[in-house]
Formats: structure tokens, sequence, C-alpha cells
């Protein structure tokens, strides 16, 4: 096991190598997995997640490659919220005057973390918010560490505290294709999907019915099925965001890492399995890729549903349903949740 320090352009970037070859690059810039090597079924490494051709394009507006977004991920409905019988206000970035991933100014994805740590096997990367910014109350600080084993497992570890009660909700936008991130579509990916209930999207693409919904059959992964086989269905949900980009529901043990999703790439034969103490993972099947004006990594032009994210956290437009009990910190609390992606080969 290995760690070093080198630069991606200008910014820092962190390495870390295991006994088996796999290695993560993480950026100061949104603490952004830029690389996940992993052994395919021959041996060979693959790099399996989207990035940017260069280190700052990551501080660019985008689609939040491999970067932790907050401070509220996801959804805020009318761009506000309640807390403590007041009414917030945030900027909105979103059609209908809604806001997500911490909005356009400042988000934390675009936040360059300093390094507060590191081991042989792991690095934690801090950002400090202050009172205020996007309209957030409270001067936050957040750390989160990447993990890597030597079983093949990065666990990324996310604390915050808060000097006022506030709102959060923490995630890593990680766009993975086991077949390597430049290799196109991702509609013969194998998923399951350990989950009884989703949340549906309102016609603005904000999950605003407040109560969780049986899941039909084109949502309904329990049985391991290719990502592609339902995806251009005449389901209403599916044509709303033009693929999959919906939070299914974690069967949750208390603060244990539990299995919630399983993806598997026959050509490649490599095999990723989601484990998460959070109550929800969304499924984002990169329906508006590229997005940008600016290439990926080694020039590669990504385009739609030529990968997937599994971004686990709290369900979209959580703050408006206080009966889900999510994305609340009170002054003195610790959040505290994680998720780990272990690869391996069938």
């Amino acid at each position: 096991m290995s760690f070093k320090k080198g630069t991606y352009g200008s910014l820092e970037l962190f390495t870390i190598t295991n006994k088996n070859g796999m290695s993560v690059d993480i950026l100061a810039a949104g603490a952004s997995i830029v690389s996940l090597k992993v052994p395919d079924k021959c041996g060979n490494l693959r790099d399996v997640v989207l990035g940017y051709a260069s280190g700052e394009d990551y501080l660019k507006p985008g689609p939040c490659h491999g970067a932790v977004c907050g401070r509220v991920a996801n959804r805020i409905e009318n761009a506000e919220f309640m807390l403590n019988g007041k009414l917030i206000k945030v900027p909105s970035n979103m059609k209908g005057g809604h806001m997500i991933h911490g909005g356009d100014d400042t988000p934390l994805s675009r936040r360059v973390f300093t390094l507060h740590s590191s081991t042989d096997n792991s690095v934690t990367l801090r950002a400090l918010l202050p009172d205020g910014e996007n309209g957030f109350p409270g001067n936050m600080t957040v750390d989160v560490t990447y993990t890597l084993s030597d079983e093949n497992g990065l666990l990324i570890s996310y604390s915050a505290s808060c000097d006022k009660d506030t709102v959060i909700n923490l995630t890593n936008h990680a766009y993975f294709n086991l077949r390597g991130h430049d290799t196109g579509n991702i509609g013969d990916h194998i998923m399951t999907m350990y989950a009884d209930s989703y949340a549906p999207l309102s016609d603005d693409n904000i999950m605003v019915y407040g109560a969780l919904h049986p899941l039909p059959e084109e949502f309904d992964f329990r049985t391991p099925k290719a990502i592609g086989r339902d995806i251009d269905k005449n389901h209403p949900q599916l044509q709303l965001v033009g693929g999959y980009d919906h939070a299914w529901t974690v069967r949750q043990d208390g603060k244990k890492l539990v299995t919630c999703t399983e993806v598997h790439c026959p050509e490649s034969g490599i095999n990723m399995t989601v484990k998460t103490n959070s109550p929800t993972v969304l499924l984002y099947t990169g329906n508006s890729l590229p997005g940008v004006d600016y290439p990926g990594k080694d020039g590669a032009v990504y385009g739609r549903h030529g990968a997937l994210c599994l971004e686990t956290g709290f369900y979209p437009n959580c703050l408006k349903f206080p009966q889900f009990g999510q994305g609340y910190l009170k002054r003195g609390e610790v959040f505290d949740y994680k998720t780990e992606y272990v690869f391996d080969v069938k």
C-alpha cells in the first residue's frame, strides 16, 4: 500500500495504490475522484470513472465528475426550507426556481479542499464553509476521507459539524463505466438493487410526494437485469428525465454498512458492490452527458448513458418533508455517513 502527493494541472492530487495495483486519484478540487483503476477479468487495469481533461476543469460548472456535492446534495424545492420556524432562501440554479447540489455559487463540488491528514492507505481532505455562504446558516467543517483496502474496496467517510443548527446532505457524484471511462453506453451493465420502494419525481424533477412508492416493473432491479432493458420504455418517470434519476430506499441496519446495489459488466468481468449506511441510493444514468463544452480524460467525449452514478444520501427534496427526518444537523452534532465501493471480477 502506498500514498503519494502530486499535481493535476495547478491543483494537488493524492494517489493511493494497493497491493493489487488498484489505485485511486483524489483531487483537491471538490475532493473529486479523478481516476479509479481496477483489475478486470484478465488482470488488466481499467479506469472506471469519468473525468475532465485538466485539473482546472473541476473548478468549472458541469456534471460534477467524481466530486463531493453539498452543502445539500440533490434538490431543494423552490430554493427554500424551514429551519427552527424560519424560512431560509437559497439561490436557485434549476429550471422552476429550485436548487440542486448546493447551487452554482461556490458549491462544495468546486471548493478547493485542503489536506488534513493521510496514511499509507487513506487521505482526509477538509473544507471550511462560512456562515451565510449560498444562504446556508453556520460555519461548517466538512471532512471527507478516502480509504483504499487490499480487498479492492474504496471507502468514503463523510464527517461534518457546524456552529449553528443547519442543513446538510453530502454525496459523491462519480460516474462509473465498468468497461472503462471512455467506452460508451452502459446499457449492458447488469444491476441488482436491494430495495422495495423508490421516490418518483414531479414534472419539474423534484421529489414532492412525501411518500414512497412500490416499484413498477421498469424500476424493479431486485432480480438482476441490464440497465438498458427498460431505460427507453414509455414509463412517464423514465420519459420525464430521459432515463433513471431516482432514489431507491436502502434496507438499513442501524449505522452498519449494508449492501444496497451491485453492478456487473459482462465484457470486463468487473463487479462493483455498493455498501452504505445512508437511507437512499440515487441511480443517475448520465441522461444529460456530456453537458459541457470541454473534453473528458484522454480526449474522451462522454455521451448520453455513457456512465451511471450511485449517489448515496438522503431523499431528493427531503427538507420539504420533516417526516423523513433527514437533512437537518443541530449545533454540536456530527454528520457521519459512509459508503464503500468494492470491486471484484466474475
